[in-house]
């Protein structure tokens, strides 16, 4: 890839946060709930954003290796902007009725998957939990009403009504006081803390479905991320998709595949399952897939639709025109930047490995998903000294999250088209932090 002319990104040494954020975050605090906690560690109020530059109102600039979680896969771009602008001047609120762009967006949907699931159905929702949580119950209504869902260890797929049960972290579903679904939890491969393979873990679901004294009721579903995203970006083995496609087959499961975060380009597939070249009967989707804009999709197979009684999932605000418009872009731009995603991501992944840091455990991922392992002496780094990282990297001009079943996995999600100058500062950014570089 050809390199832009030499991008130079100021920033405030310690001075963060300046004094009109500090204002902002106050008013914030007086008028909103003290339970948010993303401006614990980023603590900046948001004057403007450009592609993969965020500017505070004190005028600091910082590189966004974080994209919103994976919101903005192509970044604050000015053509989703001018989509945006260019619905704005027609409708932006149209209930179930066709529109232009609502059509454009479904063709576009249809047609960033495989072949074989051209004939697959879409349904509407507002964001990632509520996509999972819709999933679910087309599962069971095609299924079994009263029958359980398999999900798995250190997965995340929302945090809101019945779909908190399928999350497994404790520090979520400890505030939501819905029962939920009836769920079966499993083990997901992950080699650095736990000796379980991929064979385990089928020998394990297997024994759920034949042995009648294993207590659970049959499932008639099974929920997975390709990769796990809050979990800590968490690769399975090569064959772990594949073998799971392969249990649900035999027991006439639904395979659930969640690529709300794992899904538009992020892991240099337009789908993550991809990778494996399998067919899920249902895909979650959501974050990247507005651009920016709040909307989730579940794309499903014909033959469920056929068994939904009408209505089934409602909501006034599904299938935005705003959102429509700037989601036909993005599916639509997407492909043509995947071989980067791969390359770079790949060299990034090496960097990523090539820092001589004590502190650092593993690397892994795929394309634009990278997690960074952190801890010493095969013992995590605690939550307290992964936040004063964070802020060290934000007042040299670096935004980036964290996420893992010990909050000690550094990500990277940064934007599918962030300039290779950006990535490269903010990898010395990075690498300085984590050696102790930057006091």
């Amino acid at each position: 890839m050809k390199k832009n002319k030499a991008i130079v990104i100021p920033h405030s040494n310690g001075n963060i946060p300046g004094s009109k954020s500090k204002y902002l975050l106050e008013l914030q605090n007086k008028y909103e709930t003290r339970t948010i906690f993303y401006t614990d560690t980023l603590p900046i109020a948001i004057d403007s954003s450009q592609g993969s530059i965020i500017t505070d109102v004190d005028g600091n600039k910082f590189i966004d290796w974080m994209a919103g979680i994976s919101v903005l896969n192509i970044g604050f771009d000015q053509e989703i902007r001018n989509a945006i602008e260019k619905q704005l001047a027609k409708t932006w609120h149209a209930l179930e009725i066709p529109t232009e762009a609502r059509i454009n967006f479904l063709k576009s949907l249809s047609n960033s998957f495989p072949s074989d699931m051209k004939d697959y159905r879409t349904m509407f929702g507002i964001s990632g939990s509520d996509a999972v949580e819709t999933a679910v119950n087309i599962s069971h209504a095609v299924g079994n009403p009263r029958s359980t869902t398999i999900a798995f260890e250190g997965a995340y797929h929302g945090v809101s009504g019945g779909i908190i049960s399928a999350t497994a972290g404790s520090k979520y579903r400890r505030t939501v006081y819905s029962p939920g679904f009836e769920m079966i939890r499993v083990p997901f491969p992950y080699s650095l803390w736990y000796d379980t393979d991929v064979s385990d873990i089928i020998s394990e679901l297997r024994k759920i479905l034949l042995d009648h004294e294993s207590g659970y009721n049959r499932p008639d579903s099974l929920l997975v991320e390709p990769i796990q995203g809050e979990g800590g970006y968490i690769v399975p083995p090569k064959g772990f998709l594949k073998a799971l496609r392969e249990f649900c087959d035999e027991f006439e499961l639904s395979m659930i595949v969640d690529e709300v975060q794992s899904g538009m380009g992020r892991t240099g597939k337009m789908w993550a399952f991809e990778h494996e070249n399998i067919t899920p009967d249902i895909v979650c989707i959501s974050k990247s897939v507005g651009g920016g804009i709040p909307l989730s999709a579940i794309y499903y197979r014909d033959d469920y639709d056929e068994k939904l009684p009408k209505p089934f999932h409602m909501g006034t605000y599904r299938a935005n025109p705003l959102a429509m418009a700037a989601g036909a872009y993005v599916i639509n731009k997407i492909p043509s930047l995947l071989e980067r995603v791969k390359r770079d991501g790949e060299i990034m992944k090496k960097q990523f490995e090539s820092i001589n840091s004590e502190n650092i455990l593993e690397v892994r991922g795929k394309g634009f998903m990278i997690g960074v392992e952190m801890g010493k002496d095969h013992k995590p780094m605690s939550q307290e000294k992964m936040m004063k990282l964070k802020l060290k990297m934000l007042r040299s001009g670096l935004i980036m999250h964290t996420c893992g079943h010990f909050g000690n996995v550094f990500r990277y999600m940064g934007a599918l088209n962030i300039p290779e100058e950006l990535n490269e500062q903010g990898m010395r950014i990075f690498s300085e932090v984590v050696k102790g570089e930057v006091k």
